[in-house]
């Protein structure tokens, strides 16, 4: 298991016990230890980009973008068998969108920034795409009111995701 894993693994056996973010009818809750549990998805992402990390309620260093195969080997190794980190699915990423009344005066950003702090600007890669698109063509980016785009390639970010129902019990629970 690599180190950044047990990180999150110990923080999250300490237990997801904190508040949940934001409002008080808010879908996250977070550990201190930099993953977010997304109740509405019941997904567990990756607090941070990935290339920084979690500390104080922020997230440090500057977040890695990645081209397709780069993206695809940096999320094997996050994942193990209890953990089993993958990319994003296109819908559960633009998921993470929110819509203009939840912001709470968070612009320039589309995504709830005290659940995922300093989110760059930038395209995300996904695992698959919506309309019929191939399986990396589709993309999201959380600034200005968020925006999806297809057909276009490059460097992007990588925010990785589990499943709750198939991460082992000691990497999502108290």
């Amino acid at each position: 298991m690599n180190l950044h894993c047990r990180a999150l693994v110990a923080g999250l056996l300490l237990s997801w016990g904190g508040p949940a973010m934001g409002s008080g009818e808010s879908r996250y809750e977070t550990d201190h230890d930099g993953m977010v549990k997304d109740t509405r998805q019941q997904l567990a992402w990756m607090r941070c980009s990935l290339g920084q990390r979690y500390h104080d309620g922020r997230c440090l260093g500057e977040a890695e973008r990645f081209d397709w195969s780069a993206a695809q080997r940096r999320v094997r190794q996050e994942a193990t068998p209890d953990c089993p980190w993958r990319m994003p699915r296109f819908h559960e990423l633009s998921g993470l969108i929110q819509p203009p009344e939840e912001r709470q005066g968070q612009t320039p950003m589309a995504i709830d920034l005290d659940a995922f702090p300093d989110t760059p600007v930038g395209w995300y890669w996904n695992e698959v795409s919506a309309g019929g698109h191939s399986q990396q063509d589709c993309f999201v980016d959380f600034s200005g009111e968020g925006r999806t785009r297809c057909n276009m390639g490059g460097q992007f970010y990588l925010r990785p995701v589990m499943s709750l129902e198939k991460a082992a019990p000691f990497c999502v629970a108290p």
